[in-house]
């Protein structure tokens, strides 16, 4: 009989101590939802809206399937009617109801956590997230496989946030990976130059081009300032017809920066300037010579 009681209470106190150290499932999340159809009609964009502490908002919108969600018909009527969809993600669920009709419509959500992707990303190393965290999650649709896949290619200490960024922009293991081969880098390369990159579109075969060309690119940094100005292969290309072949890097972006591209050239060259120098390039179309010149103005 001791024993049995001895038995029960060890019992008893092994429930409390999983109790207080099993982390709580999160609480559901309200908030507010609103689409409005695509001007071609093909898709809509649906915006979420979750009330954070204190007064502010976290507003998120994002293209969606009227269609998947079931509203295409409502989204088409002449009328408003009441309708009711789900919006299921990895992270949880968005339970909506609301108005929708004539290409829009408006109500209020209940986002749902899912317990197993909170706990997935726990086992990952993000622990102690938020309901709202995973409302994040849940808006870029992020994936526990994404997650291994980003560890896969080198990034093991991701903030969340990060992650979340990272996600929102498709940068994923496989771009991570392309990026560091066309770099030929021996460590991964730094998020915070992933984003411009993949921001600016700047692709392996933009950079294979640009090289092909003749344009030397000392990492991804360079890469960023020449797809921020719009340098590609054709443009390095035309100035080396030009008479402007194998230019360092600066030298084509301070041509490219004050918009000296060939038809520029030949353009100075057809008023007598031959092969003008780069400053002599630059200060005539800062001075807008030539183009005063073209139009029959005085200098």
């Amino acid at each position: 009989m001791l024993k049995t009681a001895r038995f029960i209470a060890a019992g008893a106190l092994l429930l409390v101590q999983l109790a207080l150290t099993s982390p709580a499932a999160l609480a559901d999340v309200p908030g507010t939802w609103s689409i409005r159809t695509s001007t071609n009609g093909a898709g809509a964009n649906l915006t979420l809206v979750v009330d954070e502490p204190k007064g502010s908002s976290d507003t998120s919108s994002f293209p969606v399937d009227p269609e998947s969600l079931g509203l295409r018909d409502a989204l088409a009527a002449e009328r408003e009617r009441q309708v009711e969809f789900v919006l299921r993600r990895e992270a949880g669920s968005f339970a909506c109801s609301g108005l929708a009709g004539r290409s829009h419509g408006a109500g209020t959500f209940l986002f749902t956590p899912n317990d197993a992707f909170v706990a997935g990303m726990r086992e990952r190393g993000f622990t102690n997230l938020s309901a709202s965290d995973i409302v994040l999650a849940a808006v870029v649709n992020l994936v526990l496989h994404f997650v291994d896949d980003v560890f896969g290619a080198g990034y093991h200490h991701l903030s969340y946030r990060m992650l979340i960024v990272l996600r929102s922009l498709g940068i994923d293991g496989p771009y991570m990976r392309a990026m560091q081969a066309a770099f030929a880098a021996p460590e991964p390369i730094d998020p915070e130059q992933l984003i411009p990159l993949r921001s600016l579109g700047v692709s392996p075969q933009y950079l294979s081009e640009l090289r092909d060309a003749g344009l030397p690119l000392s990492g991804p940094d360079d890469a960023i300032r020449a797809r921020a100005l719009h340098v590609d292969a054709p443009y390095v290309l035309g100035l080396g017809h030009a008479g402007y072949a194998h230019l360092g890097f600066e030298d084509v972006l301070r041509l490219r920066s004050v918009g000296i591209d060939a038809g520029f050239i030949e353009r100075v060259e057809a008023h007598g300037f031959a092969h003008p120098t780069l400053e002599q390039l630059i200060r005539l179309k800062t001075m807008k010579i030539v183009s005063a010149a073209s139009e029959g103005a005085t200098p």
